[in-house]
Parts: C-alpha cells; sequence; structure tokens
C-alpha cells in the first residue's frame, strides 16, 4: 500500500508550534467540557430524586445505578475503540463523537421527566434505561474522543495544558451557574414530578446548544503520525493495557475521584441535617474562588509534575470532606469545606486529558501504537465504575442507617449515615488517591527523556518513510 493511500486528515492550517492559543479558540475549545459538566452536576440530584420524588428505594435505587456501572465498563471500552478505530472523515476523526453532548442532554431531559402513575416497576425501568443511555452510550462517546480530539487540535503539551487550563475556567463558570441555581430550583420543585420536568429543560437546551459550539468551530490542526493512521486492531489495544502500567495509575486516580465525588448525598446533608437545600448552591459559588488558580496552572505545572498538583489537592479535599462530620448547620464551616472539597477535586479533572497523552507517548516509546482514546476510554471506565461504587455503597449505607425519602425528618441513625457519606469515606478515599499521585510522580520525572526518544523515533521513521517512497515501497510503519 503506498502513501497515498492512507486515510489522511483533512487539509489545514498549520498549528503554531509555540504553543499560543487565541482567546476565542480557547472558549470554543471549553464549551462542550462546560456542557458536559453541567450534566454530570444535574446528575448527583438523581438518587435524590429517586428517592425522595418517586419515592424509589434506596438500596434498590443504588442497586440498579452500580449494575449500570458494569454495563458502563463495556460501554467505555468499546468506546475507547471506536473512536481510535474510526476512520478519517471530512471533519476529522475524534471531532465527530462531540456530537454525543445531544443525546446526553435529550436523555437526561427524560430521564428527569418520569411520568407520574407509572407503577413502581415501570418507574425503576424508566430511570434506569434513560440513565443508562445518558452514562453508558452518550457519555463513554463523548468522554473518549477528548484525549485523541486535544491532540490533534493543539501542537503540543505546552498547548494541552492551556486548552486544559482554560476549559476548567470555562467549566467553573458553568457549573457555577448551574451549581448555584439547580438547588434553589431543586428546593422550591420540592417533590413534584411536574416541576421536576419544567426545570430540566430551562438547563438542558441551553447548555445542548453550548455544547454544540466546539464541534462547529475547532478543527482537528494537528496531523497524525503515518503510523496514527492505521486502525487499531485488538491487539494493538491488549499490548497497550497489558505493557502501560501508568495508564492504570492515572485511572486509580480517576476512579477514586470519581467514587468519593459522586455518592449524590451533599443534597440529603443540606436538606437533613443542614436544614436548606438551597444553601447548597451558595456553597457551591465558592468554587469561584478556585478558578483564579486555572490560569496559573500552565506556569505551576512547569515547576511541578500535574501529580504532585494532585497529591497536595487530594489532601486539601480530604481536610474539607472531614470538616462535615462536625460542620453541622454552621454555616462559616461549610463553607470553609466546601473551598476545600472544591480545591480537591479541581485539578484531576481539568488535566486529565494531559496525563492520558503523556501515557500515549510512552505508550509510542515502548514502538506500540499512542491509542489516545483507548487511554480516554480506560480512564473514563475507571470513572463510570467509580460513580456505580459510589452509588452502591451510598444507597446500601443510607438503606442499613435506615434512611426513609418519605420523611420530613430523618432518624439519628439515617442521619449518622447521610454524614458518614459525605465526610468519612471521602475524607478516607482522598488519602488514596494522593498515594497514587504520589507514586505517580516517577513517570512525571522520567516523561521529557521519554518524549525525547519519541522524537528520535518519529525522525527515524520519517526517513524510513522517504526511502520507501524512493522505492516505490509503502511507509515505515512503527509498531
Amino acid at each position: 500500500m503506498t502513501a497515498t493511500s492512507e486515510p489522511q486528515s483533512p487539509p489545514t492550517t498549520t498549528p503554531d508550534p509555540t504553543g499560543r492559543i487565541s482567546f476565542g479558540r480557547l472558549l470554543a475549545w471549553s464549551s462542550s467540557h462546560a456542557s458536559q459538566a453541567g450534566s454530570v452536576i444535574v446528575l448527583t440530584y438523581f438518587t435524590i430524586y429517586c428517592t425522595d420524588t418517586l419515592g424509589l428505594a434506596p438500596a434498590v435505587v443504588g442497586g440498579l445505578l452500580l449494575a449500570s456501572k458494569l454495563v458502563d465498563a463495556v460501554g467505555v471500552l468499546f468506546a475507547g475503540w471506536l473512536v481510535d478505530a474510526s476512520p478519517e472523515t471530512r471533519w476529522g476523526k475524534a471531532r465527530p463523537y462531540d456530537l454525543a453532548i445531544i443525546g446526553i442532554w435529550v436523555f437526561t431531559a427524560v430521564l428527569f421527566s418520569t411520568p407520574g402513575g407509572l407503577g413502581e416497576v415501570a418507574e425503576y425501568a424508566w430511570v434506569f434505561v434513560s440513565y443508562l443511555l445518558v452514562t453508558a452510550v452518550f457519555s463513554p462517546l463523548f468522554l473518549a474522543n477528548q484525549p485523541l480530539y486535544l491532540a490533534r487540535a493543539f501542537a503540543n503539551r505546552d498547548a494541552y495544558t492551556k486548552a486544559s487550563s482554560a476549559s476548567g475556567i470555562v467549566i467553573g463558570v458553568i457549573s457555577l451557574v448551574v451549581g448555584i441555581v439547580f438547588p434553589v430550583l431543586v428546593g422550591q420543585a420540592g417533590k413534584s414530578t411536574t416541576a421536576w420536568s419544567h426545570m430540566i429543560l430551562v438547563f438542558a437546551v441551553p447548555l445542548a446548544l453550548i455544547g454544540l459550539i466546539r464541534f462547529c468551530t475547532v478543527r482537528e490542526t494537528h496531523q497524525p503520525n503515518p503510523a496514527e493512521t492505521q486502525r487499531a486492531t485488538l491487539r494493538d489495544i491488549m499490548t497497550v493495557l497489558k505493557s502501560n502500567p501508568y495508564l492504570w495509575s492515572v485511572s486509580g486516580i480517576q476512579f477514586v475521584i470519581a467514587v468519593l465525588g459522586n455518592f449524590g448525598a451533599l443534597a440529603y446533608y443540606y436538606r437533613y441535617v443542614v436544614g436548606n437545600v438551597g444553601l447548597l448552591g451558595i456553597a457551591g459559588a465558592l468554587a469561584i474562588l478556585i478558578l483564579p488558580v486555572m490560569l496559573f496552572f500552565p506556569r505551576i505545572i512547569k515547576r511541578y509534575s500535574i501529580s504532585a498538583i494532585i497529591m497536595v489537592s487530594s489532601v486539601l479535599g480530604a481536610i474539607g470532606f472531614a470538616m462535615y462530620s462536625f460542620a453541622g448547620a454552621n454555616i462559616p464551616l461549610l463553607l470553609v469545606a466546601a473551598l476545600f472539597t472544591a480545591a480537591g477535586s479541581t485539578p484531576i479533572a481539568f488535566l486529565l486529558p494531559v496525563l492520558v497523552i503523556d501515557n500515549a507517548t510512552y505508550n509510542e516509546s515502548k514502538g506500540n501504537r499512542r491509542l489516545e482514546s483507548v487511554g480516554g476510554g480506560v480512564t473514563s471506565f475507571a470513572q463510570n465504575l467509580g460513580v456505580g461504587v459510589a452509588a452502591g455503597i451510598g444507597g446500601i449505607v443510607l438503606s442499613i442507617a435506615g434512611y426513609d425519602g418519605t420523611r420530613a425528618v430523618q432518624t439519628p441513625s439515617a442521619t449518622l449515615g447521610i454524614i458518614a457519606v459525605n465526610s468519612w469515606l471521602p475524607a478516607a478515599l482522598s488519602i488514596v488517591a494522593a498515594v497514587i499521585a504520589w507514586r505517580y510522580q516517577r513517570f512525571e520525572r522520567d516523561l521529557p527523556a521519554i518524549t525525547a526518544s519519541v522524537m528520535v523515533q518519529r525522525e527515524r521513521a520519517a526517513k524510513g518513510t522517504a526511502s520507501g517512497d524512493d522505492t516505490g515501497d509503502g511507509p515505515t510503519v512503527m509498531r
């Protein structure tokens, strides 16, 4: 096969090797991330919607969510393979999967619009299938394309960091708005299914439109290596999964962060411990204090590794979660706790795609395929598994503690269960994330040398390709 028969990216402008990115391009890149983040925030209210509004049993809801995550596990791994195996199109290779944001919001709206009077079994089926479509079909496709799209849209690691940091700021703004307004509306909607259905459309329609901005404006301008235009095989994927231990470390961090951030019990805490679920929005507004730090991430990362930042932030998060054990209805303590927990979740949320691309560079240094989307799929698998485990644990703890969603005031044991899933468990998990990040630092110390070796490999491959073209043979492909 000659070089001309290989699928190539559409003709584009040459990316700026200095990593400079226009403000408009940064905003456009961040739009779909911000939209998906809004969906994540809304979904954290899924459990309280099921138990308090629909009157479903918390243990059964938790079991259904855990079961859905087992299905998600297959979905995210398949999504990673699908993106990497996809052919080039007029819109690029990874970019078309940004359209999955439409499905995310359509079925999020369906999920929170469960018709009244269906019957208990039908209600369980409705929420399970809707949740499954959001988390096991459309979200995996959207998340799996992120590392590959990032690598093709920007020129180098500095640019990746700038784009990811900018995403953090825009996501923070959108999350701030959703995080403030949604709890207030939840309080107003109470336990009315009709009010919930109307409320979700207020968020789903505009955020879905925002989520389409990146697809419409950000092209894949960075040309792939010839080796990466070959369709990924199952053997390529298994080789990478077996030979790259660092990818599993990143996935471990993602899993832990997903568990501690998705018990979905903070709304319970503010409704029954604090006494006002609307105050959750005010506490969430403190995230705005974290946003200016994102501006300095590119400079900070030049001095400290991403894993070191995650390690420190995880310790701060552990302190914040621990404070919920004694904060009660003390507003100043609650605000400090919210600030610390926000600091704990920020770095991994926005810098994970950079770590996935780093691992793709490691794969290439070993002579394997880069497979950015497979890496994104593996970390998405870890995230979805973490969400499912969190839902399962949360439902079990609340059920054992005697939680009853139909009660206006919970028993002391149920209140203790609510505190446990908001404080003790996530605090312990934050320390686990810090330990994994501490061990991961060794890889980041070696990354400059690994990157340099990859550059040498590419130069040799390029010379081999040129030589092959001169003799009429196909290009030399790194395997």
